[in-house]
């Protein structure tokens, strides 16, 4: 067997480093001599104008004319079958929506309460005041509400916060909740003025937003979950028309240009995407 010798070894591998050495210096410089995707976006108003224009043409084309458009009932089939085998309580149906907002808009929020809720409504409430507890149990014994000793089975973990999804607080609550903060607040249960869930008519909170689902518009969508596939049909339509009627009517008052609520898909955790008639 032929061997080169040791200095030639060297040469060579030296060789095969600098060239590829090379050859990532030359990819680099390629990399950096092309145009940032920044540069390829269009920032004529003209052009701008023309795609927003078009958008909303296209988000005001009936739902009927999509090529995905179905009728709910035949859409749930689609979904149940890709459901099989899954618990029911990870199903969700949901319908998402593109808003296209107008300028200066707001996006759009506000609240449902299904004929069908989805899932349990599990409240708690923390206020020191005698009274308001025994009305708050007037209106519904499920209701947990306590004061400083709901505070402490919290801390002990005697309580599963987790099964929670609404909580209201009185005032004066408010600076005893801070030992909890950590475990209410990543989970959505922590009240505050600003959400509106701090009040001293905590009971009056209590009945105007009691089993409500809360939305809000992000970017230009709007996702909304309106059921599970051991819903009946009638049930799901039922719930659409409670999401529709909200949506609609959480419009801006006095817009003249209110925001356009475009095309509507449904679709389940495992299933499909199809286009329906979000609106009537």
């Amino acid at each position: 067997m032929l061997s080169l010798p040791f200095s030639k070894c060297v040469g060579i591998s030296s060789m095969f480093a600098r060239g590829f050495s090379t050859s990532s210096l030359a990819r680099n410089a390629v990399a950096a001599s092309r145009p940032s995707p920044k540069e390829f976006a269009v920032k004529d108003p003209k052009v701008l104008a023309k795609r927003a224009q078009r958008k909303k043409t296209k988000h005001k084309q009936p739902p009927q004319s999509h090529p995905l458009y179905m009728e709910v009932p035949q859409a749930m089939k689609f979904l149940r079958a890709a459901e099989v085998g899954q618990p029911a309580k990870k199903t969700t149906i949901a319908v998402q929506l593109m808003v296209i907002p107008e300028k200066g808009s707001t996006p759009l929020q506000g609240k449902i309460f299904f004929p069908k809720p989805i899932k349990d409504n599990k409240v708690l409430v923390f206020t020191l005041d005698d009274n308001t507890r025994a009305e708050i149990n007037k209106l519904d014994n499920t209701i947990v509400v306590g004061g400083s000793g709901l505070i402490e089975q919290i801390q002990l973990g005697e309580l599963d916060i987790g099964k929670f999804n609404q909580s209201y607080a009185t005032p004066e609550m408010v600076p005893m909740l801070r030992p909890i903060a950590r475990a209410l607040g990543p989970k959505g249960l922590m009240p505050t003025a600003k959400r509106g869930t701090v009040s001293e008519s905590v009971v009056q909170l209590l009945e105007e937003n009691f089993g409500a689902f809360n939305f809000k518009q992000k970017g230009n969508l709007l996702s909304i979950p309106v059921g599970r596939c051991d819903f009946s049909d009638e049930e799901i339509i039922r719930n659409l028309q409670a999401a529709s009627d909200a949506v609609y009517a959480c419009q801006p008052p006095g817009t003249k240009k209110p925001n356009l609520i475009g095309q509507c898909y449904i679709s389940s955790t495992l299933g499909p995407a199809m286009v329906i008639d979000f609106k009537n």
